[in-house]
């Protein structure tokens, strides 16, 4: 099968890594081509099998380079045009009837985009991403990663170490957790791996907590799965999610995990696991008295659902699905 994915977006966060992932594992098998914005980030982690097609970026309804797009598609001409997110999605939607290839997109998030309740085909990365849709037609495939091996962790020493992970957003609610953590009694470091427009707002709240020592904004960091397993808890204090690959690689490589209740988590993991902002810092002190209670419990929890994401049962089911709709199209 040939297959091309296109993503219309100029940054790089955990919807353009799933997508990397996904031309990675289907180029085992399949001819994949991948078309993006000239953005460098896309590219860090693609394989070299993967056929990539830089495109300038446009708005959505400039004329001359949504036919120069089509044209592009045809003379790649897939089996399956794969789009993720709105813009990308709408962009295709409008050129429909000028290529050759089905068409499927990927709602990403349950917050925004309405075209996904016109295109005949959505795939919904959450069951409440596939409930915000329209539409009869949408299958719901979560995120999934292909795990690594990691070194076994040294010595812990009396500090309770939290890890969050995300883009410096006010979406992931960080200046949330740094509040609720200044309201903890214990010796305690977090650590927030990542960065973004928010960096200069979240220095100040640490300085104006006096929590200098407690907090540190240590920016893009290559090694998230070791900092996982060394971390007594990850944390996610997002007000929204669409299925977080944070959220998957914890289930690969943390001891606890701990999430407001966004979309995706609710789905996956037990209210002992679940928080709200309001009772973040309450959850967190109950997991400082009892880690072997959580530790025990999430263990169990991995064991019984970590297999479902996997990055090449995930990547089949995509390619399942293709199939059906490509049986649909003759």
């Amino acid at each position: 099968m040939k297959i091309c994915h296109f993503i219309a977006s100029s940054l790089f966060g955990g919807a353009e890594k799933v997508v990397g992932n996904l031309c990675n594992e289907m180029s085992r098998e399949h001819e994949v081509h991948f078309i993006t914005f000239d953005t460098p980030g896309h590219m860090k982690h693609i394989a070299n099998n993967v056929q990539i097609h830089y495109f300038r970026e446009f708005k959505r309804y400039n004329i001359f380079a949504s036919w120069k797009l089509a044209k592009l598609i045809n003379e790649i001409s897939p089996d399956i045009i794969h789009t993720h997110g709105a813009k990308s999605t709408r962009i295709v939607y409008n050129i429909r009837h000028f290529i050759h290839a089905a068409f499927v997109g990927t709602k990403h998030n349950a917050r925004r985009g309405k075209i996904f309740n016109r295109i005949n085909h959505v795939i919904a990365v959450s069951r409440e991403a596939a409930r915000s849709i329209k539409s009869d037609h949408v299958k719901v495939i979560y995120n999934g990663i292909e795990p690594i091996g990691i070194a076994d962790d040294e010595t812990k020493d009396d500090v309770f170490h939290i890890l969050a992970v995300g883009r410096l957003d006010k979406i992931k609610a960080f200046d949330i957790l740094i509040r609720e953590c200044a309201k903890l009694t214990f010796p305690f470091l977090l650590q927030i791996v990542g960065e973004g427009s928010e960096r200069e707002a979240l220095e100040r709240l640490i300085k104006s907590k006096k929590m200098e020592s407690k907090v540190a904004l240590i920016g893009f960091q290559k090694d998230i799965p070791q900092r996982m397993h060394h971390a007594d808890v990850v944390v996610m204090s997002s007000h929204s999610e669409g299925f977080s690959l944070v959220m998957v690689e914890s289930l690969f490589y943390a001891d606890i995990f701990l999430s407001t209740k966004v979309s995706g988590a609710t789905e996956i993991l037990s209210d002992r696991f679940l928080c709200t902002h309001s009772t973040l810092a309450e959850k967190l002190n109950d997991i400082h008295l009892h880690q072997k209670v959580y530790r025990d419990a999430f263990a169990q929890l991995k064991e019984k659902s970590k297999g479902q994401f996997l990055l090449h049962h995930v990547a089949k089911e995509h390619i399942e699905y293709y199939h059906e709709i490509l049986e649909e199209k003759q």
